[in-house]
């Protein structure tokens, strides 16, 4: 049938159209005309000598086994642009099945890489990640920041000399949404021990959002974590990005529990 024809044809055209347009962009892009010159006319010749293969049996044989080896050599060429689609596609797939998840496990590396960083610096920090309760209310009483959630950008944000590094930065999804937030302070009866304002602020974002705050002291370096109106002890950094993990999934997390 015409229409199956025109289908078919369709359907090999949009591959074949696609595939040039990607490998136009990658580095390889020098040697796609070099490539597909050389592969069209051995195809060309192949099918001649298909017709005449009688005549022609030697040259047949060579045309096809040159055929093979041009794609061969086609996949080595371009198989870092290969492995970067499916790396893409995977990375499409896994947004379309769970897109919160995907967010969340990048935010608990993000945040566990800045708080790690800034812990060993001695650098001081709020970090409060926005979960169900929405944090509108105090982050318009901030700096909007509305950027792409990176540890390094939370590195800069909260480093001495910045004039954004005082008070809290608010973390939503996979963006960074406000920063030099100030904190309500929780009374100094709730938590137990010394400890300053910035410590107290991070439990008290937490009574009443169920909002997840990493804290790093600017005096010790130690790094906490405070939830549902309770803060940890000191959290060994190498156990941060797992309890971070958790808590973003919504599994229940007993910060109590961390020594």
């Amino acid at each position: 049938m015409d229409w199956l024809w025109w289908v078919e044809f369709s359907i090999v055209w949009t591959c074949v159209f696609a595939t040039l347009e990607f490998l136009g962009r990658s580095r390889g892009a020098g040697v796609v005309k070099g490539v597909l010159f050389v592969g069209v006319v051995l195809a060309l010749f192949a099918g001649v000598s298909d017709s005449f293969e009688d005549e022609f049996s030697r040259l047949h044989v060579l045309l096809t086994s040159l055929l093979s080896i041009v794609a061969v050599v086609g996949v080595a060429v371009f198989l870092p642009e290969i492995r970067q689609a499916l790396v893409r596609l995977g990375e499409s797939t896994l947004d379309i099945i769970d897109p919160d998840a995907r967010r969340a496990s990048s935010a608990a590396h993000a945040v566990s890489q800045a708080a790690q960083t800034l812990a060993r610096q001695h650098v001081g920090a709020i970090i409060v990640i926005e979960r169900a309760v929405s944090l509108d209310a105090l982050s318009q009483a901030g700096v909007r920041i509305d950027a792409v959630l990176s540890a390094r950008l939370l590195e800069a944000l909260f480093w001495p000399g910045n004039p954004l590094h005082d008070l809290a930065v608010i973390v939503r999804a996979d963006r960074i949404v406000a920063a030099s937030v100030e904190l309500p302070l929780a009374d100094p009866g709730v938590h137990h021990g010394p400890l300053g304002s910035r410590h107290r602020a991070s439990v008290g974002v937490t009574l009443d959002t169920d909002a997840v705050v990493v804290v790093v002291s600017e005096q010790t370096g130690s790094i906490r974590v405070a939830e549902k109106g309770v803060l940890s002890e000191p959290i060994p950094r190498e156990e941060l990005l797992a309890l971070l993990s958790r808590a973003l999934a919504e599994q229940p997390v007993s910060v109590q529990e961390v020594k």
